[in-house]
């Protein structure tokens, strides 16, 4: 297996199971690792012998990361010319509006900028904004009944004593 196979599965293992900084990271410390041992003269596929599978390193991180998990997931881009690539965190240009975002196993949220409804802070969102259309029904009910009793029922009771009046008087003037 070359270094480029071996980074390749770490990376995809550590994708979106890890913080960004635990990413970065072990990112950094396995490409640093290679330069090291191909400085000593070892060949990449003896350090790959050595370090053994790219997605048995990434379970394991994973596994002991526990609280650093989270839901982002990260893009590597290659140099050209054997340069040193970058990662970036998807979404740093988070579309505007309202969309949709899938992750690599086709599971979808939906999103308002940066603001994914499907994480703790956009469940509590969601929330706040259930309880402030309720209230805002609940008060228009209110002002609904109180316009009822203080406007419409007395309208309607001076309407019908004044209909009542004008009936006795057309009824005693007959």
């Amino acid at each position: 297996m070359s270094k480029k196979e071996f980074m390749d599965q770490l990376r995809e293992g550590l994708d979106g199971n890890v913080s960004y900084e635990k990413y970065c990271e072990t990112i950094e410390y396995y490409e640093s690792y290679f330069r090291r041992k191909l400085a000593e003269g070892k060949t990449e596929e003896e350090i790959v012998a050595e370090l053994g599978s790219g997605r048995l390193i990434a379970k394991t991180i994973v596994d002991t990361a526990g609280a650093d998990r989270t839901e982002q997931s990260y893009t590597y881009t290659e140099t050209t010319g054997g340069g040193r690539g970058s990662v970036s965190r998807d979404g740093e240009d988070a579309p505007k509006g309202w969309h949709v975002k899938m992750d690599e196993n086709g599971n979808t949220s939906v999103c308002f900028g940066k603001l994914d409804f499907s994480t703790t802070l956009g469940k509590v969102v969601i929330g706040i904004g259930l309880i402030l259309l309720l209230a805002l029904i609940v008060l228009l009910v209110v002002i609904g009944v109180k316009i009822l009793v203080y406007v419409i029922i007395p309208v309607a009771a001076i309407l019908f004593i004044v209909n009542l009046i004008i009936s006795l008087i057309d009824n005693h003037r007959m």
